[in-house]
């Protein structure tokens, strides 16, 4: 199973609109997955057509039709692996561990934004996963997920 990861797009402040690229790349995996911070609904609905499946969550930036449309904190099930998905808050330091307090049972992985880094590390036996900022320099992540094992691969698509 192939998933694409996805957070902070930041459209219409980063980039009027999210590029072919991206929804190219969103129609040929089975899964997007989409971390927040989108700003407007439009953008959301736009990765929603252009998906088989979209998991999403709002960021802490995006509009307040977004928040009203998409949880804060979402828990999904995957290739045989619970999955965390959440945007994130506040200053980058201990971001793992505040989110990790928001699931009552502990995911096999997290899917997160926010920071605008990519990440894949391990925190009290849970593995962290944040594809970076879309919208600031077209980062993304392709996860394959085989026999609850995760392979993930960091790419850059162009962003105009």
């Amino acid at each position: 199973m192939k998933l694409l990861l996805v957070s902070d797009t930041h459209v219409p402040v980063y980039l009027k609109c999210l590029p072919a690229g991206l929804i190219e790349l969103a129609k040929q995996v089975d899964i997007v997955v989409g971390l927040g911070d989108y700003v407007d609904l439009n953008t959301v609905l736009e990765l929603k057509s252009a998906s088989r499946n979209l998991y999403a969550v709002h960021g802490n930036m995006d509009e307040v039709d977004v928040k009203d449309t998409l949880p804060q904190v979402l828990t999904v099930h995957i290739g045989g692996l619970n999955v965390g998905l959440c945007h994130g808050w506040g200053p980058p330091q201990q971001i793992r561990e505040r989110i990790l307090k928001l699931f009552e049972e502990k995911p096999h992985v997290i899917f997160y934004g926010h920071t605008h880094f990519p990440d894949d590390s391990q925190l009290e036996g849970t593995r962290f996963i944040n594809p970076g900022s879309f919208g600031e320099n077209g980062s993304v992540a392709i996860v394959e997920i085989c026999d609850s094992q995760l392979k993930v691969n960091f790419k850059k698509l162009p962003i105009v």
